[in-house]
């Protein structure tokens, strides 16, 4: 099959072996997939991402860097192998089960090739169907979305409280989205990118600051009432920010965690000690949070399809990566197979 693949350092478009789905698993036909952040880091800083792994004991991000990878894991596609799912577009939870039970995310794994190539295989008991009138790209949203929406969901926010939240890519724009359906308010939103910030308050957000302009903690003193509590939700994954929030948060506030800072990073606990700051570590959602998402986006209460700057081809995918570096730019880049040549396209 055609695919994008991480060898050496660089992607390079070549055909590579079809995956073979095992017992519970189908084959399905690639049609639409985002480029994640993680798949940034993976690429550009893949040491620091397995050690990361390795040091954790989490089996589900391993791969050999010396070998072939195919990334992708925000997924839309349609079944191929026959049965019950036939022929359906799906999405889905990107998990999947090697020979030994364990668990491999897919795009992750050096044995199950994610949506940067033409086919995937699927764990069957992780599809979703997504609606007729859901175009894959849009669909393909619903992934890193269901990141914001679902770390909301288990930490259960007390109500009346209000929230700031650090970096709005489609991770924070989906935390902000549902703290605003959960009636958390009021929400302030801190992101450099002006095209960002405009998202964010589309998504409902009561302010969006520019942290170089304005201090977001501010802000939130400036709306809040007296007293009220405070979660503050970092989405950047940007070193530091762990420092900055214990330093400017208000006494009691609780942290979440849910963007990935793949570098080291400096703190001092003593400072949310002496503030008794609650931090909580996010990774893994609720897995019906997904289903929540995509049926968000298929009744239109979130608009996924404003997220999506642009698409690539396979050959385009390089080019992608570099581009979002810059958020001004895009916010999400979508890979389509059918497209041809090696830059990014309007969508």
């Amino acid at each position: 099959m055609r695919a994008a693949v991480l060898r050496g350092g660089a992607f390079v478009v070549d055909e590579v072996p079809e995956p073979v789905p095992g017992p519970g698993q189908v084959l399905v036909e690639t049609l639409a997939t985002g480029i994640c952040g993680s798949d940034l880091s993976a690429y550009r800083h893949t040491e620091a991402f397995l050690k990361a792994s390795h040091d954790s004991g989490t089996t589900s991000f391993v791969f050999d860097p010396d070998a072939d990878l195919v990334m992708g894991h925000e997924l839309c596609a349609r079944v191929l192998t026959p049965g019950e799912w036939e022929g359906r577009t799906v999405g889905g939870l990107p998990w999947a089960l090697d020979a030994t039970g364990t668990l491999r995310t897919i795009g992750y794994s050096n044995d199950f090739p994610g949506g940067f190539g033409s086919r995937m295989v699927m764990q069957t008991a992780a599809l979703v169907e997504v609606p007729e009138h859901v175009p894959p790209p849009v669909a393909a949203l619903a992934e890193p979305l269901a990141v914001g929406f679902g770390n909301v969901a288990r930490c259960d926010l007390p109500p009346g409280s209000g929230a700031v939240v650090l970096g709005a890519g489609p991770i924070g724009l989906g935390a902000t989205a549902v703290l605003v359906e959960r009636g958390i308010g009021p929400v302030i939103v801190s992101e450099p990118s002006v095209r960002r910030r405009g998202l964010a308050t589309a998504f409902g957000a009561h302010a969006g600051v520019d942290p170089a302009v304005r201090d977001p903690f501010d802000a939130w003193r400036e709306a809040a009432e007296p007293g009220q509590a405070l979660t503050v939700l970092e989405c950047s994954g940007k070193a530091g920010m762990l420092e900055e929030i214990l330093r400017k948060a208000p006494r009691g506030t609780t942290v979440l965690l849910i963007g990935a800072c793949m570098t080291e990073d400096t703190f001092r606990p003593v400072i949310g000690i002496y503030k008794d700051i609650t931090v909580r570590m996010c990774l893994a959602y609720p897995p019906e949070e997904y289903a929540h998402t995509l049926r968000r986006i298929a009744d239109g209460s979130v608009d996924a399809a404003a997220l999506i700057t642009g698409e690539v081809g396979f050959g385009g995918i390089a080019a992608a990566v570099d581009t979002l570096s810059a958020p001004d730019e895009h916010i999400k880049v979508l890979v389509r197979p059918e497209l041809d040549g090696d830059g990014v396209q309007a969508p």
